[in-house]
């Protein structure tokens, strides 16, 4: 163990001036992301505050509350988006009679999916510039609007328009949504309670989705996006009344980071070792004196203070620079391919089944309830998992947490996507040699990977670089959907060209070896992040 990661003494200080004694530790840490996660008990990072008003001093109903809201707008938006994948059979006869090919067809998939990308690299810095929740209801509103226009679309052209406006304020469930999990929860719980949001969402979309082609058969796919209206007016009412403001300004000091680690990189380990940091083992009682209560009128404001335009613009431009980090573009990478593959596998297996199993269109959806199980699944392995397994190693390494302990549960989602890929192909080249539960295994198998690949994703980097928050997930939901564009844009003429084995025999190779790729992440990723830290700290 790194000498200089030790923690030398525990002591009583008053944090705040108010007479409050809080437990602390002084610690050393030398690497952005490396910080002191145990002391005896878990340390709290960012550092807790006495102020009422403090999205981490929320109680726990109303944090029930926001992600209970929160996943009811990215579950529509997200619905809408690739619950389509079940409608498909239903406009394929009316819209290739107006002269419009498959692949025409597909693109009411895949362009909502490269207009999320886009929605993200614009709505995040308004976030971050003006706040959170304010964006929140902007989006739910544009979605409303966007779903009763493809309700009404008359011809393919409107209809392609209207689902590329909801796919660009769906973009911001992929982004802004974890943004405001991890605000209001500490380090070590953020891996938990962002699966938990993760599997609300996805349990939540798969039903939907899995009912879309009877509802659709029903109600018409018209009303199915009535349906979709009516849950985002729903989701705007509580979005009003339940998801406060969780943009709150922190100290560096509060991520375990102060100006003795600008020199990271540069100084020697003499210099660097004398970096010391107070870490909370305890929180402090709320001081209803100095700051004012939170109120239900506080809550509803809607944004806080006024706009930092330059702000917005900065973390825009950090976004790009960040992009040179390595281990951010492996991790952005392995998030756009298997989100690519995933949809790619979502546009395909209504006309597999429909034209080579022979079920009937309204039944096509009912293929996603395996997703439901994904959702079981991935909650333990990478939310309760990934936490207990991170501070479990922090003990081992006297209360040290490396961000790349993160990366461990990756392995299993990796393995079983480069075996889902490489099946479904196969499946997809010979029907009458494979059961269709092939095709249930597939829908759910390779979304298990594409979960596993997000929340890792999200987690690890958001360890690794903690003030660079918003540029990182705007990194991970904005250039991953346009890469996932780009994956699942050609799968039309893709097929054609190599067959279902081929295409998807390719997309399995390419899973395998970004996963590959993490290897050396996690074997240099502290290198990685002593080189880059610098870069990624912000003067104060």
């Amino acid at each position: 163990m790194d000498k200089t990661s030790s923690v030398e003494q525990v002591e009583n200080i008053d944090i705040e001036g108010d007479g409050e004694e809080i437990r602390v530790t002084k610690s050393k840490v030398n690497v952005s992301g490396t910080v002191q996660l145990t002391a005896g008990t878990i340390v709290y990072i960012p550092t807790p505050t006495s102020d009422p008003r403090d999205p981490l001093n929320m109680p726990k109903w109303q944090k029930t509350m926001v992600l209970i809201a929160i996943s009811l707008f990215s579950t529509i938006g997200l619905c809408i988006v690739s619950g389509f994948g079940g409608l498909l059979a239903f406009y394929i006869p009316g819209y290739a009679s107006a002269g419009k090919t498959y692949a025409d067809i597909t693109s009411l998939m895949t362009y909502p999916t490269l207009t999320m990308g886009i929605g993200n690299l614009i709505g995040m810095p308004i976030a971050i510039a003006v706040g959170r929740r304010i964006v929140l209801l902007v989006a739910t509103a544009i979605m409303l609007v966007g779903a009763i226009l493809c309700a009404f679309a008359t011809n393919f052209e409107w209809h392609l328009g209207a689902r590329m406006l909801v796919g660009f304020v769906a973009g911001q469930s992929e982004a802004l949504v974890p943004m405001i999990t991890q605000e209001i929860f500490f380090l070590h719980e953020r891996g938990t309670f962002l699966m938990v949001q993760q599997s609300i969402q996805t349990i939540a979309t798969a039903i939907l989705v899995l009912f879309a082609s009877p509802i659709a058969g029903a109600i018409t796919p018209e009303w199915w996006y009535g349906l979709g209206a009516c849950l985002s007016g729903l989701s705007l009412v509580m979005a009003f009344i339940f998801v406060p403001e969780t943009k709150y300004f922190r100290p560096r000091s509060s991520f375990q980071e102060d100006s003795s680690t600008e020199g990271l990189g540069k100084e020697s380990d003499e210099h660097v070792s004398k970096s010391t940091h107070k870490v909370v083992t305890e929180r402090p009682a709320l001081d209803f004196v100095t700051y004012e209560a939170r109120t239900w009128r506080s809550d509803l404001r809607l944004w806080i203070g006024s706009p930092e335009w330059r702000l917005g613009m900065k973390s825009l431009i950090q976004t790009f620079e960040l992009l040179l980090f390595p281990n951010v573009l492996w991790a952005m990478a392995l998030n756009g391919l298997t989100l690519g593959v995933n949809i790619a596998i979502g546009t395909t297996y209504g006309t597999i089944l429909t034209s080579s199993y022979h079920w009937p269109e309204k039944s096509a959806s009912y293929i996603n309830c395996g997703q439901i199980i994904t959702s079981l699944v991935a909650l333990p392995v990478f939310g309760f998992g990934s936490d207990r397994l991170i501070a479990w190693f922090a003990k081992r390494r006297n209360g040290i947490h490396e961000p790349e302990i993160r990366l461990l549960p990756l392995i299993f989602p990796i393995i079983i996507g480069v075996f889902t890929a490489v099946l479904y192909g196969l499946g997809a080249t010979n029907p009458a040699s494979y059961h269709w539960f092939v095709y249930a295994w597939a829908v759910a198998a390779y979304y298990f990977t594409f979960v596993g690949a997000n929340i890792v994703a999200i987690t690890y980097l958001l360890d690794s670089y903690p003030q660079r928050a918003s540029p990182l997930l705007i990194i991970i939901c904005a250039f991953r959907g346009i890469i996932s564009f780009g994956v699942s844009y050609g799968i039309s003429p893709f097929i054609d060209r190599s067959g279902y084995d081929g295409a998807f025999g390719t997309f399995g190779g390419l899973t395998a070896a970004l996963g590959l790729l993490g290897v050396p992440v996690f074997i240099w990723g502290k290198k990685i992040r002593e080189r880059t830290g610098k870069f990624a700290v912000d003067e104060e």
